[in-house]
C-alpha cells in the first residue's frame, strides 16, 4: 500500500482526495493545508510518503516554493503539482516532478498517481531477455530523423521481439498503428486536438500527459521501450520553448530508467534552425 500525503487549503477538495485514494487502496499518511505545514508533518515523519499531492495557491507558501523545498530536503520525492495556472505547470514540469492542470479527471489524477510512484512491478526479478538492437543502448534517448516514421518504427518492432513492452505516440490514428504486424497489443496514445470517447488522447494543451504515461510504463516493468511518431505536430501547435522542455524533462526520465528506451521519428525539417539544433544535441541519432 502506497502512502500519499495530500496538501490542499480547501477542505472540500482535500476529502474528495482522501476518498479517491481509500477507494483505490491507498493510505492517506497525512494532510495539510498550507506549505509550510507540510514540510512540518515532513519533518516529524520517521519515512517520506511514497507520494505528495501539492496544491499550488494555498495561504503562505505556495506549492511552487513547497516543491523546491521538499526537492532540495528528498531529492528525487515524488510530487504532483495540481494547479489552474499553467505557467506554473510547466515550472512543476521544470523541476522533474509531474504537474496536473485543473480541471481534471479521476482517471487522470490515477494515471499520474501510478505514474508518480514506485510500483510493486519493480520489485520483481525478471527474467534475461534478449539484446537490444545493436544499434541501440539500454536508457537511450534517440532521434530518428524522417518524415514517414518507418525506419523509427522498425527500431521500435525490433526492441518489441527483444523482449520490451511497448507504449506508442502518434499523430496518425491508432488504428493504422494496431494494423502493423507486433503492435495489435501495443498501447497507442493519439496526439490530436479532437480527442475520441473511445480513445486515448493528448492534445497540444495537455501534452504533460504524455510525461505521466511515460513516467507509469517505466515504473511498472524492468524494460520499456517507448516510440514516438508525429511530434512536431504538437511542437508547431504550442509554445516552443515548452515543448523544448518537455523533451528535455523525458530525455532525463529515460537517462535514469537505466534500462528504458526512448525512440522519436521526427521531421526535422518543420523547426527553425536554433531549435532544430536544440533538438539534434539533445538526441542521439540512429540512422
Amino acid at each position: 500500500m502506497k502512502d500519499i500525503l495530500i496538501v490542499e487549503d480547501e477542505q472540500m477538495v482535500q476529502q474528495l482526495y482522501r476518498d479517491i485514494l481509500a477507494l483505490k487502496g491507498y493510505n492517506v499518511a497525512g494532510a495539510a493545508s498550507t506549505g509550510e505545514e507540510a514540510l512540518e508533518l515532513l519533518s516529524a515523519m520517521e519515512r517520506w510518503p511514497d507520494l505528495i499531492i501539492l496544491d499550488h495557491r494555498m495561504p503562505g507558501m505556495g506549492g511552487l516554493e513547497a516543491a523546491r523545498v521538499m526537492l532540495e530536503e528528498r531529492p528525487g520525492a515524488k510530487i504532483i503539482l495540481v494547479s489552474a495556472d499553467e505557467n506554473a505547470v510547466w515550472e512543476a514540469l521544470k523541476m522533474g516532478i509531474v504537474g496536473m492542470k485543473k480541471p481534471f479527471n479521476i482517471g487522470d489524477l490515477l494515471s499520474a498517481i501510478e505514474g508518480a510512484t514506485p510500483t510493486e512491478v519493480n520489485m520483481i526479478a525478471a527474467a534475461p531477455l534478449k539484446a537490444a538492437p545493436q544499434e541501440i543502448q539500454r536508457g537511450g534517448f534517440y532521434l530518428v530523423s524522417e518524415p514517414d516514421g518507418k525506419k523509427g518504427l522498425d527500431h521500435f518492432l525490433g526492441l518489441l521481439t527483444s523482449g520490451y513492452r511497448g507504449l506508442a505516440f502518434s499523430r496518425k490514428h491508432p488504428d493504422v498503428l494496431k494494423r502493423v504486424p507486433g503492435l495489435s497489443e501495443v498501447p497507442v496514445i493519439w496526439f490530436t486536438s479532437n480527442p475520441s470517447g473511445d480513445l486515448t488522447c493528448i492534445s497540444p494543451q495537455n501534452v504533460q500527459k504524455m510525461l505521466i504515461m511515460v513516467q507509469s510504463i517505466m515504473d511498472s516493468t524492468q524494460r520499456a521501450a517507448i516510440y514516438v511518431w508525429g511530434f512536431e505536430y504538437m511542437l508547431t501547435n504550442m509554445n516552443i520553448e515548452r515543448g523544448l522542455n518537455l523533451l528535455q524533462v523525458l530525455h532525463d526520465r529515460v537517462m535514469t530508467g537505466k534500462d528504458s528506451v526512448m525512440l522519436f521519428s521526427m521531421d526535422l525539417s518543420i523547426l527553425a534552425d536554433r531549435e532544430r539544433r536544440l533538438v539534434e544535441k539533445e538526441f542521439d541519432i540512429l540512422p
